[in-house]
């Protein structure tokens, strides 16, 4: 099966051991019911003293029970790679379906895959990769390809200045800069449930003073944003919906910027934080889709 990935795709290899934000804590990890059997065929009664309800149960601190303090998997040192769940030899992968074509990419809550994805031009230019058994949605209608084309043609113009390439978009598509006040967006932002509550105010928008510097690692951000959830739209207007939520998640990585002088790994980090809290929850990702369907 062919898959499509963006260019830089080819950069991503886990760093495992030497990763800061580790998949292995704090997440739910399903099991498939394959991986199980093995487990269960294994005999390995120490693996499935672990599991309840298809999940590996997490210690008291949100660590995987088989994460080793050398932040190692002792799963795979033991068995191998094909001992572990579909979830965690996939992430951060994801994929989707546009039309006849299957794509896939890195997702921005893993910290490598945010730093390949914000320092890497490659978002608008596509690798075939053969990948086996791949589960996707249903494929659209809806010509999102030729729209998402349209869109990283405005957005990678990098002759006008950023906040005219995006106010061009927003014009294009019907979509008002001012949709809700600061105060507003803060009433919007309450009701999400976060990972971290440290993070609360990464969840923000309001300043206008970020500066054209960072401007790179917006337009990455923002065309991994519409790549990840504009490309599934069902129709003009859950586009635009899917178009206002990826500018907005933007616009918050922004508004980090304009408070302070940030290196980039500390916009690398606030994406990827950004990314965990907002688009890697489904409740999150799916309240403010619908904010913007209200609004539009």
């Amino acid at each position: 099966m062919k898959i499509y990935f963006p260019s830089y795709y080819n950069s991503f290899k886990c760093i495992a051991e030497k990763c800061r934000h580790s998949c292995c804590v704090g997440w739910e990890i399903a099991l498939d019911g394959e991986t199980i059997e093995k487990y269960e065929q294994s005999g390995r009664g120490d693996i499935l003293s672990h599991i309840n309800d298809g999940c590996i149960t997490l210690n008291k601190d949100g660590r995987c029970p088989f994460l080793t303090d050398c932040g190692l998997c002792r799963i795979i040192s033991e068995l191998g790679d094909g001992f572990t769940s579909a979830i965690c030899r996939e992430h951060p992968r994801f994929y989707h379906r546009v039309g006849e074509c299957i794509e896939g990419g890195i997702g921005a809550s893993c910290e490598e895959a945010a730093r390949i994805i914000l320092t890497s031009d490659g978002y608008n230019s596509f690798s075939e990769i053969e990948k086996d058994g791949v589960d996707t949605p249903d494929e659209t209608n809806f010509d999102t390809l030729n729209e998402r084309k349209n869109i990283y043609s405005l957005l990678s113009d990098r002759s006008i200045p950023y906040h005219e390439r995006i106010s061009e978009i927003c014009k294009r598509y019907e979509i008002s800069e001012n949709l809700h006040t600061k105060d507003e967006w803060g009433e919007v932002f309450s009701e999400l449930e976060l990972l971290d509550e440290s993070h609360r105010e990464l969840i923000s928008v309001g300043r206008s003073d970020s500066r054209e510097k960072y401007a790179p690692y917006f337009e990455r951000f923002l065309c991994y944003l519409v790549f990840r959830h504009a490309s599934i739209a069902s129709d003009r207007d859950n586009l635009r919906a899917r178009l206002a939520f990826s500018l907005l998640l933007c616009k918050m990585l922004e508004n980090f910027t304009a408070s302070s002088q940030p290196s980039e790994e500390d916009v690398i980090g606030a994406a990827r934080e950004i990314s965990e809290e907002i688009e890697y929850s489904e409740d999150n990702t799916a309240a403010l889709i619908f904010e913007f369907e209200s609004l539009l």
